[in-house]
């Protein structure tokens, strides 16, 4: 994606927490920004993988949604196979400093 371009989930706002669990089959996931809510699974790794893994890919996941680099804290949600991260960073814009780079 070009700097400065935007981004399709742009509309969505800013990306709150995510949610990531383990089901037989795949991982899956749910992305709450301040405005909408994007859901679905990981193509990869597989559901018998470890949760560190799985959260990597998560965090891809997250980022290619976001449009923008994200910083998530993980924490197991109390029940088996399931874990929330909580995303810690704004919405990246360029400023005249960052485009003379």
């Amino acid at each position: 994606m070009e700097r400065g371009s935007k981004h399709w989930r742009d509309g969505f706002g800013t990306p709150r927490f995510f949610v990531l669990y383990r089901t037989p089959d795949v991982w899956r996931y749910a992305m709450y920004f301040s405005g909408g809510i994007a859901d679905g699974h990981l193509a990869r790794p597989s559901a018998d993988s470890e949760p560190g893994e799985a959260q990597t890919a998560a965090h891809d996941k997250a980022e290619d949604l976001a449009g923008r680099p994200l910083t998530i804290f993980w924490e197991a949600s109390g029940e088996p196979g399931r874990w929330t991260g909580t995303i810690t960073s704004e919405p990246m814009e360029p400023t005249l400093e960052s485009a003379a780079d």
